[in-house]
This record gives structure tokens, C-alpha cells and sequence, in this order.
């Protein structure tokens, strides 16, 4: 549910500031459970709040840095948290926690609405939605909603069709790129050193401690 509701903030359907009410309410009396939670729920929304929110993250993380000097948590989530440190440090999106993944970024900006809600409002859960009900009107709203999923996602059998017309124009120069890139990645992988000695995480360390 809260990778749900991350991934529904980065979208731009809920606002930024429930994210670090959700935050601040799982680390205000931190448990091992709800640092964990909060660990990975900053993990999937981070890239997102460190481009619209960067004081409210840092403030999050000044508190993950007050729980790891308080040693009060298990120390499978002292290692946890050090983990989102570096994590951050690395960049959210180089570490693999972009705010929307490129085939999901498919709403154009003017045409989002953000609903803001707070953890202290009043909603309407509406468990009505839960129970099944028959649509006497069911072809028509479904042509409906074609017409709305159309005009916001477009027509993808017309983006088929030119993919397919300039795709096969680019297939042979592809293939002599895909080579290059090969080759090149095969040397990296010769050149790159490994480090075995825990030099970066005794850095990282640290760097959160002092």
C-alpha cells in the first residue's frame, strides 16, 4: 500500500506534502516496522521530493540520522537506513528508484490533476465502490472512457505505424551501434577495479555519524 501511494504522489495524482506527513507520522515514535516502511517508502518517492520538496527530504533524513544515533532500533534497520544514506547519496534515479519509470510517464503535465489530502481530513472512504453493480449504460461509458483514454494517451495503432515506418530505416545503423556498445562494454568491464576492502561504506559511516 505505501509503494502504491508513493507511486501515486509521483505521478502527480496526490500531493507532495501527504508523502512527508506519511514520513513524519512513521518516524515520529520509530518502531523496527515503521522505520523499515519508512525506508522503503522514501526509497520509491525520494527522486520525486528531492525535485519539488528538497527541505522537507532533508528534514526526513535528519530525523532517519537522530533514529541511527539513538541506537534504539534493531540493528537490521540501523543497516537499513544506511543503506537509503547511500542511496541518496548515489543519486535515487543512478541507484535505480527513478520518480516515474520512461513507459509510465504518459499524462502530459497541463492534463494532470493533483488531489491534495492530509492525513487529518475527513474522507469519504465511498464502500459503495466496493459492491458490485450492474450498468445498464455499460457501451456507452465505456466509449466514454475510449474517447477520455484517446485524448490524454493518444492513438497508439497511428504511434505503431510510424514507429514501424522509420523503426526499419534505423534496424542496420542499430545493429553496427549495438556492436560498438558491446565492445565498449566489454573493456569497461576489463578496466573496472573493484573495491574489497569496505573503504566507501567506512566513509559512509562516517559521513552520517560525524
Amino acid at each position: 500500500a505505501a509503494k502504491f501511494l508513493a507511486h501515486l504522489i509521483n505521478q502527480g495524482v496526490l500531493h507532495e506534502l501527504l508523502a512527508l506527513e506519511m514520513l513524519i507520522l512513521l518516524l515520529e515514535n520509530p518502531s523496527d516496522d515503521s522505520v523499515e516502511m519508512a525506508v522503503e517508502f522514501c526509497k520509491e518517492v525520494g527522486a520525486y521530493l528531492q525535485d519539488v520538496a528538497p527541505a522537507g527530504l532533508h528534514s526526513v533524513f535528519e530525523r532517519f540520522r537522530a533514529i541511527l544515533h539513538e541506537g534504539a532500533i534493531d540493528r537490521r534497520c540501523q543497516y537499513m537506513i544506511e543503506g537509503l544514506f547511500a542511496v541518496r547519496k548515489a543519486g535515487f534515479e543512478a541507484s535505480g528508484h527513478p520518480a516515474v519509470q520512461p513507459a509510465l510517464d504518459l499524462v502530459e503535465d497541463e492534463d494532470q490533476i493533483t488531489h491534495e489530502m492530509s492525513l487529518d481530513d475527513k474522507h469519504d472512504p465511498q464502500a459503495i465502490l466496493n459492491v458490485f453493480r450492474e450498468d445498464p449504460e455499460y457501451e456507452a461509458h465505456e466509449a466514454q472512457y475510449r474517447t477520455i483514454v484517446k485524448e490524454l494517451l493518444g492513438d497508439d495503432e497511428e504511434e505503431e505505424e510510424e514507429g514501424g515506418e522509420g523503426g526499419a530505416a534505423a534496424s542496420g545503423s542499430g545493429e553496427e551501434e549495438s556492436d560498438d556498445e558491446e565492445e565498449q562494454q566489454r573493456q569497461q568491464q576489463q578496466q573496472d577495479i573493484e573495491d574489497e576492502t569496505g573503504t566507501n561504506l567506512v566513509n559512509l559511516r562516517r559521513t552520517i555519524y560525524l
